[in-house]
C-alpha cells in the first residue's frame, strides 16, 4: 500500500512539474509563456486581400484592449483584439503585427469592448459546425449573435467607373441562435413562434412575460430581457 501511495503521489508532482506555466513572464520579450506559444503556432495575417474592398469586416475596425480565457484556465490579459465576421477568425495583434487565434476550440472566452465571443457548435441546414458568436445572454439558455460576410461585386454605371466597371463590398448576414444547457445552438428568428418553440418548456410563463412587459421581439433588447427571464426560472 505504501509503494502503491508512493506511485501515486511522484505521478501527481510529475505532472505539476511538467505543467508549463503560462502566467511566467520571459525577461528578453516581456511575453507571457502563453501569449508566446499562441504567436508560435499561428501566422501573420494581411488585410490586403481587403484593400479595394469597401467597408470593413470588422465590429470595430480598430483593435481594442481585451482578454483571453482559455479552457486550461491560462488567460493572456491587456491583448488587443477584434472579430472578422469575413474569415471568421478572432485577430489580435502585437508588436504592430496581426495574427488570428489558432485553435479555437480551445478558447473559453474572448472579451473586448463590451463583446464576449465564444466558439460555439451549432447546427446549420441539419450539419453541425462551430464557429465564433457574441454572447448576448448566458445562462441556461444562452442566446448568441452570429456575423458572417461575403464580399458581393456591383456593376457601376458608365459615369462612375474611374477605370473600372464595379465595386466590391461587403455584405453581412446577422443570425439569432440560442443555447440551451450547453447544447449546440440552434437558429431563432425574431418573433414570437420562432423563440417559444425552442423555449418550450416554460411557453406558458414566456407567453404571460411577452404579454405583461408588452415585448416586441423584433427589438434586441426586448428578446435579451425576454431570454434573461427564462434564465430566472426555477428548471
Amino acid at each position: 500500500m505504501k509503494t502503491y501511495i508512493s506511485r501515486y503521489l511522484f505521478f501527481i508532482l510529475a505532472l505539476i512539474v511538467s505543467s508549463p506555466n503560462y502566467s511566467q513572464i520571459n525577461p528578453s520579450t516581456g511575453m507571457s509563456a502563453r501569449l508566446q506559444a499562441l504567436i508560435s503556432t499561428t501566422t501573420l495575417y494581411s488585410t490586403e486581400v481587403y484593400k479595394n474592398v469597401q467597408g470593413n469586416p470588422y465590429i470595430d475596425k480598430e483593435f481594442n484592449e481585451g482578454s483571453l480565457l482559455f479552457k486550461d484556465s491560462s488567460r493572456i490579459e491587456k491583448i488587443g483584439l477584434r472579430f472578422n465576421h469575413h474569415s471568421g477568425l478572432l485577430e489580435f495583434t502585437r508588436d504592430e503585427n496581426i495574427y488570428t487565434i489558432p485553435n479555437p476550440e480551445d478558447l473559453l472566452q474572448a472579451s473586448f469592448n463590451d463583446h464576449i465571443f465564444k466558439y460555439v457548435k451549432y447546427y446549420q441546414g441539419g450539419k453541425l459546425k462551430s464557429a465564433y458568436f457574441e454572447v448576448l445572454v448566458s445562462g441556461t439558455a444562452s442566446l448568441l449573435y452570429y456575423r458572417s460576410s461575403i464580399i458581393k461585386r456591383e456593376p457601376l454605371p458608365p459615369s462612375e467607373m474611374a477605370g473600372k466597371n464595379y465595386r466590391d463590398y461587403f455584405r453581412t448576414l446577422r443570425e439569432y441562435y440560442i443555447s440551451k444547457s450547453g447544447e449546440p445552438a440552434r437558429i431563432i428568428y425574431k418573433s414570437k413562434k420562432s423563440i417559444l418553440g425552442v423555449l418550450s418548456d416554460k411557453e406558458k410563463e414566456l407567453k404571460i412575460f411577452i404579454n405583461e412587459n408588452d415585448l416586441k421581439l423584433r427589438k434586441d433588447k426586448d428578446m435579451i430581457k425576454l431570454i434573461e427571464y427564462y434564465n430566472s426560472l426555477p428548471i
